[in-house]
């Protein structure tokens, strides 16, 4: 993970709501949501795929296996952002 977009983009900042927070964060967050709707059969644009999203966090699997990784990546957040930064 350090070495794919998602990693350097923990170092980026973005402001949502004047709450401070990472793009990896941001995009973690939606990504989570895209790919939950697409693993239900619904694609969330017409443009959207989910080997972007596999590339930009450097995941591999089915799915429902990216869906899961995803949901591990948004609530272990921190920890992930201490390993990976530090």
């Amino acid at each position: 993970m350090k070495d794919t977009q998602f990693g350097r983009d923990l170092q980026a900042p973005l402001i949502v709501n004047s709450t401070r927070t990472s793009r990896a964060r941001y995009n973690a967050i939606i990504c989570r949501g895209e790919v939950h709707l697409f693993s239900k059969g619904i694609q969330p644009n017409r443009h959207w795929r989910l080997k972007y999203v596999k590339d930009y966090f450097g995941l591999s699997g089915s799915k429902q296996k990216v869906a899961e990784q995803l949901d591990y990546i948004v609530n272990n957040f921190t920890l992930i952002e201490s390993i990976i930064v530090n």
